[in-house]
């Protein structure tokens, strides 16, 4: 969907989002946007659900946390995400095989609403730094 239908607290959450290499909460996100007229927790949740449901933001369940959709595309956009346990950093990704195995598992009798498909680890870099100690 077009960015044009957002309205400026929608434009902030979206800007913050971007500019972060990590996962967001609610409450990251008040407090680095709340000097351009954002000031209660509640104006963000509600921008947050109208972003998810245009497919431009994702939940990260795991980490109870919120990132921007790396694709430019989002219809029928179904991600999956790679998170690090260590550092927080998250890689999304796609692969047709979740819906398939989703909707294998589901049955023809079950509407899938949502796929959400989340794998914790621990990145190379996060490995790496424990090594050297």
């Amino acid at each position: 969907m077009a960015t044009g239908m957002l309205n400026s607290n929608d434009e902030r959450i979206l800007g913050a989002l971007a500019a972060s290499d990590r996962p967001l909460s609610a409450y990251d996100i008040l407090e680095q946007v709340r000097s351009g007229g954002l000031k209660a927790p509640v104006q963000v949740y509600r921008s947050l659900a109208k972003l998810q449901r245009q497919g431009l933001v994702h939940r990260i369940e795991a980490l109870n946390a919120f990132i921007r959709c790396c694709q430019a595309d989002h219809g029928g956009h179904r991600p999956g995400f790679v998170v690090c346990r260590d550092c927080g950093r998250v890689r999304e990704f796609e692969d047709q095989r979740m819906a398939a195995i989703a909707e294998s598992a589901a049955g023809s009798d079950f509407d899938i609403e949502r796929i959400s498909v989340e794998v914790l680890g621990h990145c190379g870099r996060c490995r790496g730094a424990a090594a050297s100690l």
